[in-house]
């Protein structure tokens, strides 16, 4: 790519990425409110015995359902831009079982569960996230360590909301998650991140790990500026916040753009016409290959790297984990949530928040302002679920 090039790219993604475009932000919404539903939706038939297959197959075709529906005269892609994962206890992220036996969960009273998804509508994207407890009786408060882990990654993504704003840095994040999860007794989980956004850009180079990694994988301090979009996700561990790489195998793959090769299988090259054409750049699920063929092709694909699998990791078996996941909008008059919260779990957690200590002041800042128009999905089929829960007891 010469210089030119370059330039013209580069004034493209300002153009594309520009926040101060009604139609840019009408995008961004209408991901967040189809987000949003599917989410809720999904939370609500999180009981026990439901499946993790069904309930993540479920809420991928909540998602395809609503983005049918929109923006069809002028061939705008749009559909899933994270599929729904729903990891449990001591599982990190990224499981999204097919549904055969040796792969799928069923649910058990006093599973923690992690939900999460995301959606996009032109490449604009808006995700995810929340946990609950399987509580076999709700009108009495979860306590123990699966209360603490929910209470320490709820304030340490609400303090990170609270602090993505013009002239804070990434720093400045980490250090408030590791303080959160710290007074609770817990530990931020090794290898994930939030991540800045852009159209059809999953992660860029702006990362805010939740633990900090200098020799692996070391941060680049960057301060926010106004007309960017993050991910918001952090995960906390109820134990030290180390992981592995599990048994169960990845599930979640996306293309990777930069690599070449000719394909020698038929199924492969099937396979990859077929995720090149229905899901584009975006991460998907082999259980959403309409030809159940080419999911043998996958593995050539991922072999010769023109794939990136989603490894699913697991803590110690002992331990719980815990996620939180929103999309935020930065702009030089303040941030802006578009994936609200859910009506929290009913816990209890041992430990109090010192009036003293930092995170305790970041929360007496006012929280970001939370967007949800509820006009995007008038009239394509929306419907309310009233989300389970009566909310966290933590002093202060």
């Amino acid at each position: 790519m010469d210089q030119d090039q370059i330039e013209l790219y580069a004034q493209k993604s300002d153009i594309d990425n520009n926040l101060s475009d009604p139609a840019v932000i009408a995008k961004y919404r209408l991901s967040a409110d189809i987000a949003q539903d599917a989410l809720t939706k999904v939370v609500a038939r999180v009981v026990q015995g439901a499946r993790v297959s069904e309930l993540c197959a479920f809420g991928d075709e909540i998602i395809l359902s609503y983005t049918s529906k929109v923006f069809n005269k002028n061939n705008v892609e749009k559909g899933i831009a994270f599929p729904t994962m729903i990891s449990v206890n001591d599982c990190v992220e990224y499981y999204s079982p097919t549904g055969e036996a040796d792969d799928d969960v069923v649910l058990q009273n006093g599973d923690v569960v992690k939900i999460e998804l995301g959606v996009h509508i032109d490449g604009y994207i808006a995700t995810n996230g929340h946990t609950v407890v399987i509580n076999p009786n709700p009108a009495m408060p979860v306590e123990g360590r699966a209360a603490d882990v929910i209470c320490a990654a709820y304030y340490a993504a609400e303090a990170a909301s609270r602090l993505i704003k013009v002239g804070n840095s990434n720093v400045q994040v980490q250090e408030a998650i590791a303080e959160a999860a710290a007074l609770f007794n817990c530990s931020p989980v090794e290898g994930t991140a939030s991540n800045e956004i852009k159209r059809y850009v999953i992660t860029t180079e702006k990362m805010i790990l939740n633990v900090s990694d200098e020799e692996n994988n070391p941060m680049q301090d960057f301060v926010f500026v106004a007309n960017e979009a993050y991910t918001i996700n952090v995960l906390i561990s109820s134990g030290d916040g180390s992981c592995r790489e599990g048994a169960a195998k990845p599930t979640v793959y996306a293309r990777n753009v930069h690599e070449n090769y000719n394909l020698k299988l038929k199924s492969a090259r099937a396979a990859f016409n077929e995720i090149s054409t229905v899901f584009g750049v975006f991460p998907f699920t082999i259980r959403a290959l309409e030809n159940k063929r080419h999911r043998l092709g996958v593995t050539e694909l991922a072999s010769h790297s023109l794939l990136t699998p989603y490894p699913v990791y697991y803590t110690r078996a002992s331990d719980k984990v815990a996620q939180f996941k929103m999309t935020v909008l930065v702009s030089a008059t303040g941030t802006t949530r578009i994936t609200p919260a859910l009506p929290m779990p009913f816990v209890h957690s041992a430990y109090t928040i010192p009036q003293d200590s930092g995170i305790a002041r970041i929360m007496s800042t006012e929280a970001v302002k939370v967007v949800k128009s509820g006009k995007a999905l008038a009239g394509i089929g929306a419907s309310d679920v009233a989300a389970p829960g009566q909310g966290m007891d933590v002093d202060m």
